[in-house]
This record gives structure tokens, C-alpha cells and sequence, in this order.
């Protein structure tokens, strides 16, 4: 790495030569020779794999729920040395297919037909990430990890706490009977001190202090956040995990109210769209193994007409599986669809051995390449009874429903767009001209 400059003199550049000593390398090309990638699968044999749309079954969803967030970092001392920190808003978006319906029947849209397909609920976060701590709080790592908990046990609307829904997912509450032996892990204490681990239990108080060095451990340190957290180098690491985290637990949150204080059978009437695949990645991965046993639970258990179950569906807009769905999207007929199982995917889209499941350690849903019967190309992620190597269409309850909803809900304003996906988008992403601008003009103003 070279130097870099903060007066008169220049940075240090890059050689203009040394790539000569790295071609003439034989060891460099005999490593690039043994290397492979992969390719598009032959248009005949991906012919053999494809299975076409029935006709729409019908569907007891008369509401769609789109999950979405976004985050924007900002200086508050651009100077050396810097300081920044991290806004983060997301949301649940609620409409009803009806309302969705009765504008296909007008000619002209009016702003309060519109405005009906924009009930969203707002949650805002705000993280230092660099240079940054609140008073009374030793680093920023305690920083961070004080202000994630604040955030779960904060009271909300009739007295609702996100660490309601977090301890009913984190211990499995939903299963009957409860299973009192369940217990929550933090490894080792978050302060470094090497003692650990520290247990949660179901009825016990959410925070507790470090058996080693009497520090505080919350219960919201099962996320792991604190392992990317450096105090010099900052914690730009954890951002992405922090959102796809926040949106899958507001997800958890809607599935807990509904189940527990509402009424289970709503569950039916429901399609939940979630921007971005169904799966926890990073430190926050192991949240997948409750996030799978809960849909699991959700398709497996509820036995009767009323009973509860789920209709979720996790949407790709970016990243291997698109690039392919894009490669592959000429050999597949409008209004088909292609589960792709870990050979498929092993061979043709993410390199890797046989016999490794892939997503095992991440993904609580099953991956389905659709095009749309306009043309759309999606990439849709949905779970089933269980994870498995290779599911069929049998292991996926309500798959050609929700596809088939999935092809109601087009959206032509953005490439393979959905309406919920698109409007959740647009009313909580944070964009980089004008919002990250006056976010930076405002935090510099408020912090001294």
C-alpha cells in the first residue's frame, strides 16, 4: 500500500511494471491453469428441468406485506481523524390486493388512490461506526452494542417492544408445548476479557453481567455484531449484516403479532415480500436456524382450515443468481420456472464441491428461477417443509400461488420490479443526493 497525502506532497503511486514479475510466474500460471467457472447450463438440458405455470389456483391472500431498509453512512468530522456514523431506516409495507385491483379498472389514477398502497410503518436506527461514542460508554464497541439493545427494548405503540418478538424467536416460543430447556448463548464475553459463555433463559431478565470482568451482556449480543467491531478501524464492516438482519426481525416481529396478539388465521390471508434473499450472512448467520425451524413450524404443524401457515417469498435484485437467471433468461418460456437444487447451483451458478449443501449455514429458503409470464425474470427465494439438497416442487407449499401472485404484483417502472418491493424502496431507501447531504449537515449540527 502506498502513502497517501494530507499536505503539498504527492501520493505515493503504484508501479507501472511489477505485473511483469506476476505474469512471468510459473507458479501463478500453473495455480490459474488448475482454476475453473462456472457456465450456463446447455439450453437442452436446462430444457428438461423447467416446469410451466399452471393456471392461477386460487388464493385466500388478500394483502401483501413488503419488508425493506435502507442505510446511508455520514461524516460528522471529515478531517483527520475522521468520525461517522450510520442511519438506517426500514419498515413494513401493508396493502390490499383489492385496492391494488380497482386501479387496473380506472382511467385516471388520483394521489389518494395511490396513497392507499403507501401504508408503511417507519423504524430508525442510528449507529456511530467510526470515531464516534456516546457518553458514559467506554468504546465504541459498547457504544454499538448499548444502542442495538436500547433499540429491541424500547416501548413502541400500545407498549410493544421489539424484544418481545426477539425473545418468542430466539426461544422458540411458538412451539406447543413450550420446551422450558431452551437457553440463549453468547459465546464469550463481548468486552474481550475471555470468560464466557453467558446463558439467557426464557423467563430472565435480558441483561446480565459477565461472570469474569461484571460487564454488561445483553441478550442482543447473540448477534455477534461486537466479533466486526474494531474500536480504531471503526465497524463499517457490520452494516450490511445490521440491515438484513433488522429486516428479517421486523419480519419476525409481524409473524409474532399476528400469532399472538392478533388472530392466527390472518397468517392465511397474507403474502409476506421480502427485498433480498431469505438468509442470515456473516456473524448474524446462526439467527437462521431459528428463522428455519419457524417456517418450518408455520408449514408443517397447523393442522385445520383456520389454522396458521405462511405464504413468503424473498426477492433478488442483484448478485450471482441474477446474472444467471439474465444468462439463462432466453431458454425459458414466459410463465415458467426452474427450482434450482445444490447440483445446479454447485455446477452453474456458485462454484463449489457436491455433497456441501449450499445455503445449509444461511438460507431458510429454497431457490426458484421464474420468468414471469410478461417476460419478468425473477429470482425468488421460498421456503419449504425443510431445507434439502434437491427439493421438488411437492417440498414448497403454495409455490405456483405465490408465483402466480408474484406475476399479479409486476411493477414497469424498474427492471423485474414489484410493486411492493419498488414502494417500500422508494419510502425508506436513503439516497446519496439530497438525504445523505442534509443527514451529514444535521448530525454535524447536533453532535458537539
Amino acid at each position: 500500500m502506498g502513502y497517501g497525502s494530507r499536505g503539498r506532497k504527492p501520493i505515493e503511486r503504484a508501479s507501472k511494471i511489477a505485473h511483469t514479475e506476476i505474469i512471468k510466474n510459473a507458479q501463478v500460471r500453473e495455480y490459474l491453469d488448475g482454476c475453473e467457472i462456472p457456465s450456463a447450463p446447455p439450453a437442452v438440458s436446462l430444457a428438461g428441468k423447467l416446469r410451466s405455470l399452471g393456471e392461477s389456483p386460487e388464493s385466500a391472500v388478500t394483502a401483501v406485506i413488503a419488508v425493506d431498509g435502507g442505510y446511508t453512512e455520514t461524516y460528522v468530522r471529515e478531517e483527520y481523524p475522521s468520525a461517522s456514523i450510520a442511519f438506517f431506516t426500514f419498515g413494513p409495507l401493508l396493502f390490499e390486493l383489492a385496492d391494488l385491483r380497482s386501479l387496473e379498472q380506472k382511467r385516471f389514477i388520483a394521489p389518494e388512490d395511490l396513497a392507499r398502497l403507501k401504508n408503511i410503518e417507519r423504524f430508525t436506527l442510528v449507529l456511530p461506526i467510526k470515531g464516534v461514542r456516546r457518553r458514559g460508554e467506554a468504546s465504541l464497541s459498547r457504544t454499538i452494542r448499548r444502542t442495538v439493545y436500547e433499540f429491541f427494548a424500547q416501548a413502541r405503540g400500545a407498549d410493544e417492544r421489539l424484544m418481545e418478538s426477539l425473545t418468542w424467536f430466539l426461544f422458540r416460543q411458538w412451539k406447543r408445548p413450550f420446551d422450558d430447556a431452551q437457553i440463549a448463548l453468547v459465546e464469550h464475553c463481548p468486552e474481550g476479557c475471555g470468560h464466557g459463555p453467558t446463558t439467557f433463559v426464557q423467563d430472565g431478565p435480558s441483561r446480565k453481567q459477565c461472570a469474569g470482568c461484571g460487564e454488561p451482556v445483553f441478550l442482543t449480543d447473540v448477534f455477534r455484531l461486537h466479533e466486526r467491531i474494531d474500536d480504531e478501524l471503526g465497524a463499517r464492516g457490520i452494516l450490511s449484516y445490521v440491515m438484513t438482519m433488522l429486516e428479517q426481525l421486523v419480519l419476525v416481529h409481524l409473524i409474532y403479532t399476528i400469532l399472538e396478539r392478533l388472530q392466527p388465521s390472518l397468517m392465511r390471508r397474507i403474502l409476506f415480500v421480502k427485498d433480498g434473499p431469505l438468509a442470515f450472512f456473516g456473524v448474524v448467520s446462526p439467527l437462521h436456524r431459528p428463522m428455519r425451524e419457524l417456517v418450518e413450524h408455520l408449514l408443517t404443524e397447523p393442522s385445520g382450515r383456520d389454522g396458521p401457515t405462511l405464504r413468503l417469498v424473498g426477492l433478488e435484485k442483484s448478485g450471482e443468481f441474477v446474472e444467471h437467471a439474465a444468462e439463462i433468461q432466453g431458454h425459458m418460456e414466459p410463465g415458467s420456472y426452474l427450482i434450482v437444487g445444490d447440483e445446479y447451483i454447485r455446477r452453474f451458478v456458485v462454484p463449489g464441491e457436491a455433497g456441501i449443501v449450499y445455503g445449509r449455514n444461511t438460507y431458510y429458503g429454497q431457490k426458484v428461477l421464474f420468468r414471469a409470464p410478461g417476460g419478468e425474470m425473477h429470482v425468488a427465494t421460498i421456503p419449504g417443509r425443510s431445507y434439502l439438497a434437491e427439493p421438488s416442487m411437492e417440498d414448497i407449499p403454495y409455490l405456483e400461488e405465490i408465483l402466480s401472485l408474484i406475476s399479479e404484483l409486476r411493477c414497469s417502472m424498474y427492471e423485474n420490479s414489484l410493486i411492493p418491493v419498488a414502494l417500500a424502496n422508494k419510502l425508506v431507501s436513503l439516497s446519496d443526493f439530497p438525504s445523505k447531504r442534509i443527514l451529514t449537515t444535521f448530525a454535524q449540527d447536533v453532535i458537539e
